[in-house]
């Protein structure tokens, strides 16, 4: 309305210079021309001073209008994520391999958690809530394997393979050794002892070779591990392998990364929904079926520890024992014999201190990966609120609030901390147990 003042006045100033007033042709006109002068000089402090005030006030009202735009922006971005923010988790090299594979179970899992709901929670003869949960529990399983894909898997392959090629000219160098003993000095048909030293030799540097691999190789795995967040020294990974729940945790590293890299595929698609809520919340329901897959792994490495290894491990220590008082009996007997006897104690003694200590280190190993899933299990139980509430509600803000905090908190835990054992004068020992636990899993 200022502007609109001064625009009316401002024509008819300028018509007044360009039609200059005539000459009065009387000394009484004289007056009259005075005070027009001063009106006229009056309207031009007004007109200039409304001018100055509409400067003002447009320029106030700018500014306000900034800081709200300002505050309006910084509260939505309290709310959705930002364009910029990128994630610090960067896709791996099998991206496409991993979400085309974990995808359908967990989309499966979905909607049967969906339909499980309605179902009886027991039925004889019609599909009841059980049967869905065996259903979904098979179906964890394939996302589980379909999470486990991982470059390193190459890596540990090798290992194995090197590990493997080391025991074999081990038991090689055995044999040339045992044959060697009747072998004849010069024979043209038969392998004279020269023959199997020589091959001995061969063996032993095709020992020495695979150990230079290893380390090479296990350098860079010790990185990779370091990568996803396993903090672990080459000489603690080295170590672990050597342990029977060692490619279980290492398992549960590299299924960890992978559900992290998905999560944050699945906040950019609920964010870019925009208001679809049914797609919006679709995505967000595979947030929470990915926690289930990995608190499924979690289950299955806790539930093995507890139930087959550190079983089988008791029986091991528990055979040591026995045939330990049946040594000291024969030694008792036969004292003439006490060397060997002797040293068999000393095996007996270090497996049962092998057996003890590898106990205790399975057992914390299940108590870090319970603790994992209990808090794995609490962030399931308010996600599947969150997405039922959306369902009945179809509140897309808390939805998108609450998948940002979701994937917040998913990227600040950590996988269950590894605590291999810093004595490595016992590896040996942890390598011969960790053959007879994986033996006995057929």
């Amino acid at each position: 309305m200022l502007f609109c003042a001064v625009a009316l006045s401002l024509p008819s100033l300028s018509q007044a210079d360009e039609q200059p007033p005539a000459v009065p042709s009387s000394s009484a006109d004289r007056p009259l021309l005075e005070q027009a002068g001063r009106l006229l000089e009056q309207s031009q402090q007004q007109g200039s001073e409304l001018w100055r005030q509409s400067v003002d006030e447009a320029g106030d009202l700018w500014q306000r209008s900034r800081a709200t735009a300002g505050d309006w922006w910084r509260r939505s971005a309290d709310w959705w994520p930002r364009e910029d923010a990128t994630r610090p988790h960067e896709q791996p090299d099998n991206f496409a391999e991993l979400w085309s594979g974990a995808l359908p179970p967990l989309e499966e899992t979905l909607s049967l958690q969906e339909v499980q709901r309605d179902l009886p929670e027991q039925a004889w003869f019609a599909r009841d809530q059980r049967d869905a949960e065996q259903e979904i529990h098979q179906l964890l399983d394939q996302a589980v394997a379909a999470l486990s894909l991982s470059p390193l898997q190459h890596e540990r392959s090798r290992i194995a393979e090197l590990h493997a090629q080391i025991e074999q000219s081990r038991a090689d160098i055995a044999r040339y050794r045992q044959e060697r003993v009747g072998a004849p000095t010069q024979s043209l048909v038969k392998r004279t002892r020269e023959d199997y030293d020589a091959l001995i030799a061969d063996e032993q540097q095709v020992i020495e070779d695979c150990q230079a691999q290893l380390q090479a190789i296990q350098r860079d795995f010790a990185g990779r591990l370091r990568a996803i967040g396993l903090e672990l020294s080459d000489e603690q990974v080295e170590f672990l392998l050597a342990t029977v729940v060692g490619d279980s945790m290492i398992d549960l590293g590299i299924v960890f990364d992978n559900v992290k890299t998905i999560t944050v595929q699945l906040e950019r698609l609920v964010r870019e929904s925009g208001e679809d809520l049914v797609s919006a919340r679709r995505y967000y329901g595979l947030y929470v079926v990915l926690l289930r897959a990995l608190k499924h792994m979690h289950l299955d490495v806790e539930q093995r520890i507890e139930t087959e290894y550190i079983p089988r491990i008791d029986d091991i220590r528990a055979q040591a024992r026995d045939l330990s008082i049946e040594t000291r009996q024969l030694l008792k007997a036969q004292p003439e014999r006490a060397q060997v006897l002797q040293a068999n104690l000393e095996a007996q003694r270090m497996t049962i201190a092998a057996a003890e200590r590898y106990r205790d280190y399975l057992a914390e190993q299940a108590r870090q990966v319970r603790r994992a899933r209990e808090a794995l299990q609490r962030d399931i139980r308010t996600a599947w609120n969150t997405y039922e509430t959306v369902r009945v509600s179809g509140e897309l803000v808390a939805l998108v609030q609450s998948s940002q905090q979701l994937i917040d908190g998913l990227l600040e835990r950590q996988v269950p901390p590894l605590r291999p054992f810093e004595n490595l004068e016992m590896k040996r020992e942890f390598e011969k147990l960790t053959d007879q636990l994986r033996s006995s899993e057929g």
